[in-house]
């Protein structure tokens, strides 16, 4: 064959800009609108949100609890951290523990439980077929809890395991000094289970816990895929029937008082990258409010969105300190959450990478984002956002998620329109008002002998003994 005759002189500058083609491409805006669940009361109260998906004859049972282990009191905060173990693997009164592994692996069932901080949850999944041996499973399993005592000893010794290696890795160092110097010993800052915990293990605490989380008034129900919704209400109503209500003996969230005004701390370790932690209460609630949704759009630019993030840009791509810098802002339905940015950096560098960090977390309010940044953040986030309703199981989901938060069922679309409502100023404005780089809690776990600088550079250095971090 011949060979390619070469491009004229000056073609590859006659070439159409391909991006600048994409970018002017104009499509009919798209309206994002996923199906609703229908919402039932059973005759004892609970709420049922139901969503029928017959592609695949499968079946999803969720229920949720809007109590966690921080409404347990705190004589009972490691048996209530432990408390979904047992349900799944603790037998029932009825089964012995193997018997539910039995029936679990016979019909293919897929059985969770979590306990949360503030929520938890109950599912099981499989063949709609078997319907009615999974609710009834998964039922009993919830309302008659036998916490076998062969099976608290199994837990027992991989909790002391977990205790044993629990300074083993430096992320689990940093995330629970930064919780232990932020929250104090708050529960929602708990993560681990102590040795003095573990000795309280019996069946007696597990079932005074897991009978308070999962009772009737607590509870909400999400039914999604191939299902005929008159049968599975009779089953529901069935399985429910006798359900005792709440015993007394749980308790309101204590008020959360982030920890306030500049503090370094150094946790010593002997490793060759330090780890950072920076950050303070994050002054913001979930709310159909443009403050609100400005911080989902600053968090983005500043840490959350990768390689455009400016933490990440600035500390590893420009400076070459770190592998990795990104940044959390949190927030809750009933009150702030936390902000922080973190990162792993070469241990040579740290008093640079710290100063570096404050000082790109200060240009969110001192260099404003353009609207272009704020295009990228609003289309990314609205591009991302509708891959949490691929299926009816996540919508439903959601559903039960905004229940539980008490936002309203529409609460995604309101969420949309917030983020596409922001403007650069905004972003500006919410970041000159509620970060504070000035006044900035710092942990940072590492061996001072390699820094490049002494960490007193940046004010009074508090020292916490590995040994001594609690949870």
């Amino acid at each position: 064959a011949d060979a390619a005759a070469p491009a004229p002189a000056g073609a590859q500058q006659q070439r159409p800009d391909a991006r600048r083609e994409v970018e002017a491409l104009r499509f009919t805006p798209l309206r994002f609108a996923p199906s609703a669940p229908r919402q039932i009361r059973l005759a004892n109260g609970v709420r049922v949100y139901l969503l029928a998906d017959r592609a695949l004859p499968v079946l999803d049972v969720r229920i949720v609890s809007r109590k966690g282990v921080a409404h347990v009191p705190d004589s009972l905060w490691g048996v209530g951290w432990q408390a979904d173990q047992m349900l799944r693997t603790g037998g029932t009164t009825r089964l012995s523990p193997d018997s539910v592994d039995k029936l679990i692996e016979f019909y293919a069932l897929g059985v969770a439980f979590s306990t949360g901080h503030e929520s938890s949850n109950a599912s099981v999944s499989g063949l709609a077929r078997y319907r009615d041996q999974m609710l009834d499973l998964v039922f009993d399993m919830m309302r008659n809890p036998r916490n076998d005592t062969s099976r608290i000893r199994i837990l027992a010794a991989q909790q002391q395991e977990g205790w044993r290696r629990r300074n083993d890795t430096p992320g689990s160092v940093l995330s629970r000094a930064w919780n232990q110097v932020i929250f104090g010993d708050h529960p929602l800052g708990r993560t681990l289970v102590t040795p003095a915990e573990i000795d309280g293990f019996s069946p007696e605490r597990f079932r005074w816990v897991q009978e308070r989380i999962f009772c009737l008034e607590n509870l909400l129900v999400g039914v999604s895929g191939d299902f005929d919704e008159r049968a599975v209400r009779a089953k529901l109503e069935s399985v429910f029937r006798g359900w005792p209500r709440c015993k007394p003996g749980l308790r309101e969230v204590p008020s959360v008082r982030f920890a306030e005004g500049t503090q370094v701390v150094l946790v010593e370790k002997d490793i060759n990258q330090t780890n950072i932690r920076m950050g303070h209460g994050g002054g913001i609630r979930v709310a159909d409010d443009p403050a609100y949704f400005a911080t989902r759009v600053a968090d983005f630019l500043l840490g959350g969105s990768g390689f455009t993030s400016r933490l990440l840009a600035r500390v590893r791509s420009d400076s070459g300190f770190a592998y990795s810098a990104f940044s959390v802002w949190e927030a809750e339905p009933d009150r702030e959450g936390q902000f922080f940015a973190g990162a792993q950096v070469r241990a040579e560098k740290t008093v640079g990478a710290i100063r570096l960090m404050k000082h790109v977390v200060a240009s969110m309010a001192s260099d404003p984002v353009t609207a272009r940044d704020v295009k990228l953040a609003q289309d990314n986030e609205v591009n991302s956002f509708v891959f949490q309703f691929e299926n009816a199981g996540q919508i439903v989901g959601q559903q039960l998620s905004y229940a539980v938060d008490g936002l309203p069922p529409n609460w995604f679309d309101i969420y949309l329109r917030g983020i596409q409502a922001v403007t650069p100023d905004q972003v500006t404005e919410v970041a000159r008002r509620h970060l504070h780089p000035d006044r900035l809690v710092t942990v940072v776990v590492g061996k001072a002998s390699t820094f490049d600088r002494p960490l007193s550079e940046l004010g009074t250095v508090t020292m916490l003994p590995v040994d001594s971090i609690r949870r």
